[in-house]
């Protein structure tokens, strides 16, 4: 019989056996063949000496050498008979031990026995160094459940061990699981250790068991799941799906099953394989990271020559940029037909929208960005042209229209990356600026016939708006008034949408159902419109003059104490007074968390104006956390339990680097308005009266957005344009709206979101607002009652009846806990979203489907999304205005088989 080799695995292992009979540090005997090429190691802190003897007198020099307090192993060919009784005694046990690498497998997994399945290996395989793989790669053992080591056992530990596939043993190790580790950099690294360390017969079955439990995508993962190419099976999943059986596809298959040992894969696996990946891209992938899965799936399809297939993925690039081309060509259509366009060019436009959003790289392209505006200055340009009569219509026109325009050209005018598609995008700024000048001299012209507006002016927005809010109810509530100087309306649409998407909700300002917007005084600069709106009256102040002011109109109100000295308003210096490691000023801190003693705060933030001094102010993106101390103020304030009014003393125009400079004799701050009145040019206006707040009551401002009277700057103010003087009154809730303020009706306009098409259809006009007859057991509305009328009735599909009855969906409903959408609601919602192209519908449409209030929407859908999203997979993504349904990562989560 050949003696085995002790490799130190084995040695280890019966030291863990000697250990666990509790044996002290002393000599341990193995029947093996007596060869020793390694040093002594350390065993739990105690040295260990490993000592060859080929005859009984080697055993006994040993023996003699072996220091007290260590252990000594005995590697030996002779018999035990050979050795006699007083060698023996020496040993634990008084015995030699046969080092049986399966036995040594068990005892370390503290198991009774093997399953037959884990030893049992391949044809001509070698079982041994099977078990030697497992002891040389394993460091540490869970005991076997019930004393049985199974081969899933064994192997879950060495994916968790040694490949780190997992970071708890009781994860479920399937397809996503291995697909996601795939990614992780040390993927390749714990392949070669299990290869170099544990062998080949131990990788073997290792990466074949992997496989197996991969499902449906079995036979890529066994191909690929090597170190040179394991970081490619979502880059090749990713291919996969190019392969759709078409003649042009099959011909290219060849090449790709021979490259990568995949000879005879079905079109049935190559979509499995595909449709996983895109799950898995979909669902736990960062975005930042999903780029370099991209990159490197349009390398690998350049290398094998597949670029004509890739022009047809929806997910790599080359099928992104076909789409943007057919697009192009249809906006193309669109904008030479002028108001004579046909319904079916704006059709084959929408459609084109539709199939570039289809695309997974479309939510994150910046070339699709500038699209997306785009196509909704398409549609803006295609719509009513009608003026209205008077500044409070046009005014409500910017407000609600215009606003919305500017900020989709500043989203435009980020522009493409192709000759091509920068072409079609000027294309369609040019008509918008057109228009929207148009548009600015209308109401510049109303602006200078009226001489006493109608319209909320700034002076009287904290007696008309602020004061009331603080007032309403039992008790004052508390507000924080925030003056973000230069804040234009197209600006304030991100800035809602954003505060929204964090937990904010909107409100309307007392006596109306709509987003309000203020006129700022004339000429619409700081120290007049700021001082006017923080004293309530027009004046002209410095900053100084501005806290004196607010104090006399909270004293008027009885909202101050008499006896109060502490700061009124904060502008920037106390702003900045942040002591290092804190997140406000201690000085605002304190005032804003003071609800009882002082129910309004106001604070300053002039960053905007600051900017508009210096380059890229059209190019950023206007959120919460953009703007300095905006995001503290607002945490600050929603601990407090505060509500939030944000609006600004006056907008501002971008400078295009397309600008005309005049030089009149007498200019007001070097912006667009001065005071040669006898010199009114082409792109200005007169005005005069009260509110005109220079000597002569009077001044000419421009109204052109590109004339400018001084040095070139990122941008303007002080002139007659809307984007100038109407500034937006945004009321911000944290959380839920109290019932004391009225809601807000839908505030995007009808082309933000809605194709054209549709928006013009009868069968698409909001639904007829409806109260509904409660019962007396149902006095109580919930949050997301319907409160519209139903839209028609849609055939249910099968894969929603399935979805309905499958245990997981059950068990979804049960986690969610309470819900305010009944599971009806869940169905007409889905229903909506699998027959729509992309999977996709707009808000304002999924309000429409659920039944509720358009302002209620958001709540409703993450409401829904707690259902469909399981252990964190998104099946359903919500991105401001849109609503998209993932069936890719619906079928997998929830087993659909329809």
């Amino acid at each position: 019989m050949t003696l085995l080799v002790a490799t130190r695995p084995i040695i280890t292992a019966k030291l863990e056996s000697a250990i666990r009979k509790r044996y002290r540090p002393g000599v341990l005997g193995l029947h093996a063949q007596p060869v020793w090429r390694g040093d002594g190691f350390s065993h739990h802190g105690v040295p260990v000496t490993v000592a060859a003897c080929p005859s009984v007198l080697a055993v006994w020099e040993a023996i003699g050498q072996r220091k007290p307090g260590e252990w000594l192993v005995i590697l030996t060919s002779a018999e035990q008979d050979e050795l006699g009784i007083g060698l023996l005694a020496h040993l634990h046990g008084a015995k030699l031990e046969t080092p049986l690498q399966w036995d040594a497998v068990r005892d370390n997994f503290s198991a009774a026995t093997l399953e037959p399945a884990l030893y049992r290996v391949r044809e001509n395989g070698n079982d041994r160094a099977l078990a030697d793989g497992l002891l040389a790669v394993i460091d540490e053992y869970r005991p076997a459940p019930g004393g049985v080591l199974t081969r899933d056992h064994a192997f879950t530990t060495v994916a968790q061990r040694v490949l780190h596939i997992t970071d708890e043993y009781d994860t479920e190790i399937d397809a996503f699981t291995v697909l996601e580790w795939s990614l992780r950099p040390g993927a390749d690294h714990g392949l070669r250790i299990l290869d170099t360390v544990g062998g080949a017969e131990l990788s073997a079955a290792v990466t074949g068991w992997l496989a197996q439990r991969c499902g449906r995508v079995r036979r890529p993962v066994a191909a690929l799941l090597t170190p040179d190419l394991v970081a490619d099976l979502l880059p090749l999943g990713l291919i996969a799906g190019l392969f759709d059986g078409s003649s042009g596809a099959d011909r290219s298959l060849g090449h790709f099953e021979s490259t990568y040992r995949l000879r005879g894969i079905t079109l049935e696996e190559l979509r499995a394989w595909y449709d996983d990946t895109t799950a898995v891209l979909t669902g736990v992938v960062h975005p930042s990271h999903r780029d370099q899965i991209f990159a490197r799936a349009e390398k690998l399809v350049d290398n094998l020559g597949l670029n004509d297939l890739a022009t047809g993925s929806e997910q790599l690039r080359p099928g992104l940029e076909a789409r943007l081309h057919v697009l192009s060509a249809a906006i193309d259509v669109v904008m030479e037909s002028g108001r004579e366009v046909t319904a079916a060019a704006l059709d084959t436009m929408e459609t084109a929208w539709q199939d570039v959003q289809r695309h997974l790289l479309a939510d994150t392209d910046p070339t699709c960005t500038a699209y997306r505006a785009a196509v909704r200055l398409v549609r803006w340009l295609h719509t009513d042209a009608q003026t209205p009569a008077g500044i409070t219509r046009l005014t409500h026109r910017h407000v609600n229209a215009d606003a919305w325009a500017d900020a989709a050209i500043a989203a435009a005018y980020r522009g493409a990356d192709t000759a091509r598609a920068a072409e079609t995008l000027r294309r369609v700024i040019e008509a918008a600026q057109t228009r929207r000048r148009d548009h600015d001299r209308q109401f510049a012209s109303a602006l200078a016939a009226t001489s006493e507006p109608e319209v909320l002016g700034v002076e009287h927005l904290v007696r008309r708006v602020v004061v009331p809010i603080v007032k309403r109810g039992r008790q004052k509530q508390p507000v924080l008034l925030l003056v973000l100087d230069g804040l234009s309306m197209a600006m304030a649409t991100e800035l809602a949408a954003d505060a929204m998407d964090h937990g904010w909700s909107e409100a309307a300002v007392p006596g109306v159902t709509t987003r309000t917007g203020a006129l700022a005084v004339l000429p619409s600069l700081t120290h007049r419109s700021r001082g006017s709106l923080l004293c309530g009256q027009l004046t002209e102040v410095n900053s100084e003059g501005e806290r004196a002011g607010f104090r006399a109109l909270l004293a008027e109100h009885s909202l101050s104490a008499p006896s109060d000295t502490a700061p009124p308003i904060f502008h920037k210096g106390q702003l900045d007074a942040v002591i290092p490691g804190q997140q406000l000023a201690t000085e605002v801190r304190n005032a804003i968390a003071d609800t009882q003693e002082r129910p309004l705060v106001a604070a300053v933030l002039n960053y905007i104006d600051t900017m508009l001094h210096k380059v890229g102010v059209g190019d950023a993106d206007w959120n919460v956390r953009a703007i300095p101390h905006l995001r503290h103020l607002l945490a600050a304030a929603r601990t407090a339990g505060r509500i939030v009014v944000i609006t600004a003393d006056h907008g501002h125009v971008v400078d295009r680097r397309n600008g005309i400079v005049r030089h009149p004799r007498v200019t007001y701050n070097h912006q667009r308005a001065h005071g040669d009145l006898d010199a009114v040019g082409e792109g200005e206006v007169l005005v005069a009266g009260s509110r005109v707040l220079t000597d002569s009551s009077s001044a000419v401002l421009a109204v052109d957005d590109r004339i400018h009277y001084g040095p070139v700057n990122a941008g303007y103010h002080g002139g007659g344009s809307p984007a100038e003087v109407v500034v937006p009154v945004l009321v911000l809730c944290p959380g839920d709206r109290p019932t004391e303020l009225a809601p807000l009706n839908q505030v995007e306009p009808s082309w933000w979101s809605i194709p054209l098409s549709a928006a013009t259809s009868p069968a698409t006009e909001p639904p007829t607002t409806t109260r509904r007859t409660r019962s007396p057991a149902n006095e109580t509305p919930t949050l997301f009652e319907p409160e519209l009328v139903a839209p028609a009735t849609r055939t249910r599909p099968a894969l929603l009846d399935e979805l309905l009855a499958t245990p997981v969906f059950a068990s979804q409903l049960q986690l969610a806990g309470r819900l305010a959408v009944t599971t009806e609601q869940i169905a007409d919602l889905l229903t909506a979203l699998l027959a729509a192209s992309a999977h996709e519908i707009t808000s304002v449409q999924a309000a429409t489907v659920l039944s509720v209030a358009t302002a209620r929407v958001n709540g409703a859908l993450l409401q829904v999304k707690r259902v469909l999203d399981v252990e964190g997979y998104e099946v359903l993504l919500i991105d401001r205005d849109q609503v998209r349904l993932e069936v890719p990562v619906l079928r997998e989560q929830f087993g659909l088989t329809s």
